[in-house]
């Protein structure tokens, strides 16, 4: 079966700078969102599975998935002045 041409392979940064914003602020917004669900779906396994400690690991999960998410957003503005 014979791949799409556009798999695998990248768009083309956008010329009009509001849609490249738009999509530079979804990336970091997606980013964010995952780090938290994940965060907060390790510190729930963890209070429910392992240390029965509710509800201070799903608190802990989610402040870690927080500042993950922040340090994924702060690296990936690093990177906006260099494309």
């Amino acid at each position: 079966m014979a791949r799409p041409n556009w798999w695998g392979s990248s768009m083309p940064p956008s010329q009009d700078p509001m849609f490249a914003g738009l999509g530079q602020a979804m990336k970091v917004g997606t980013d964010l969102l995952a780090a938290l669900i994940v965060g907060g779906g390790l510190g729930w396994a963890v209070d429910t599975y392992v240390l029965s400690s509710k509800p201070w690991g799903l608190v802990v999960g989610l402040i870690l998935g927080l500042v993950a998410g922040i340090r994924n957003a702060y690296r990936a503005a690093q990177h906006w002045d260099k494309s």
